[in-house]
């Protein structure tokens, strides 16, 4: 048995943590130049206002797209329609829409937003003890297309306004 009995396993994290250091190294020099570019932007709107205070600006907000141009609206009508009619609270869209999806991070927001914009969707009074919004489609009615090749028969959602 030879006395380094892992020593490609050991060069292979020796490898990656010299990648990890100069990663580090390269983004220790983006923030240090970053620095000095805010310092020249404070120092310019400090000579256009001297009233200005550079701190009141925060940092632009980074978002992320959970969902592909119109998927949500298609899911959430999906998911109503799968509901018979009958009203959903906007946690049991969201759990639909999540397991649909495969999403491990919570989308209530964007659902709840989504809601409060489509004309298809109307909110509906529920049991006022739970504290929760229910909602139901109004205007939509479902026509059944062809089988497609898998056998299984899909659902034409269209508008009745």
């Amino acid at each position: 048995m030879s006395k380094k009995p892992h020593s490609h396993t050991t060069a292979a994290l020796a490898k990656r943590r010299a990648e990890l250091i100069a990663d580090n190294q390269a983004m220790r020099e983006r923030i240090r130049l970053n620095d000095g570019y805010i310092k020249s932007l404070d120092t310019a709107m400090g000579l256009m206002d001297p009233a200005f205070d550079p701190g009141t600006v925060l940092p632009k907000r980074q978002y992320t797209k959970k969902f592909d141009r119109g998927e949500l609206k298609s899911l959430i009508i999906r998911t109503l329609k799968a509901a018979d009619g009958g009203p959903l609270s906007t946690r049991a869209i969201t759990d639909q829409v999540m397991e649909h999806k495969g999403m491990t991070d919570d989308c209530r927001t964007e659902v709840r937003r989504a809601l409060l914009h489509y004309d298809v969707v109307e909110k509906v009074d529920g049991d006022p003890d739970d504290h929760m919004e229910y909602w139901a489609l109004v205007g939509y009615a479902a026509t059944t297309k062809q089988a497609n090749d898998k056998g299984d028969e899909a659902t034409d959602l269209r508008l009745l306004k």
